[in-house]
């Protein structure tokens, strides 16, 4: 009878454990891999940590970097638009140049950035938009986020994860309004990595008749 009842006793204490283990996730080395990742996900979304960081930032921190780059491009009828900006990051400041694509039409200005603020060196319209310039995306959301497919180049430092598309999150619905988008919109994010020090996020937000998509990329200092 004891025998049955320690039995009983390591049978209960064991579907708890394995009842807390599927809920939580399965553990790797101290840490947990989430239910919507493989262990190859997880340990490959782990190699992305550079821009992560850096999309939750509050303010942000250009240490350890050469250079930003943000993408706005929009597609809904004609001409196509296009507001860049591309800035050198030295001991002395950040500068570089902010560009207006329209069609064929392209216009450049030179710019400084300073406490989250773009400064222009002569007129242009619109200006850029800084809410995408210091865009925050917490790590929270990427984990809510299931993997459609990665990719690793075998012979040259080029990596990719795309996210299945989602309707869905604070970001999304942030995004919709401030574009416009029709109800038809989706939310695909992309991350990229190459040449070993330059990390970038893709936010495509599509719909049947409108695209916008954001790119924001950060280029690291070698060594």
């Amino acid at each position: 009878m004891k025998n049955h009842k320690h039995l009983f006793w390591l049978i209960s204490v064991t579907l708890i454990f394995l009842t807390l283990f599927a809920l939580n996730g399965c553990s790797l080395g101290g840490e947990t891999i989430p239910k919507n990742r493989t262990k190859k996900q997880y340990e490959f979304e782990k190699t992305f940590e550079p821009i992560f960081k850096f999309l939750e930032q509050d303010k942000k921190d250009f240490t350890g970097l050469k250079a930003y780059i943000c993408d706005i491009y929009i597609k809904d009828g004609y001409p196509v638009k296009d507001y860049n900006i591309d800035l050198d990051i030295t001991e002395s400041g950040i500068k570089g140049d902010y560009t207006i694509t329209r069609g064929d039409s392209k216009e450049t200005v030179p710019v400084t950035y300073s406490n989250g603020k773009l400064n222009y060196e002569s007129e242009i319209n619109p200006l850029f938009d800084e809410e995408i310039l210091n865009l925050v995306v917490q790590r929270d959301y990427f984990a809510s986020l299931n993997i459609k497919e990665t990719f690793k180049s075998a012979e040259t430092e080029l990596s990719d994860i795309i996210y299945e598309p989602e309707n869905h999150s604070d970001l999304y619905k942030y995004l919709k309004n401030k574009y416009d988008m029709p109800e038809d919109t989706t939310c695909r994010i992309i991350l990229d990595y190459s040449s070993g020090t330059i990390y970038g996020i893709t936010i495509q937000m599509n719909s049947k008749d409108k695209t916008v998509q954001l790119d924001l990329t950060i280029f690291k200092q070698k060594g």
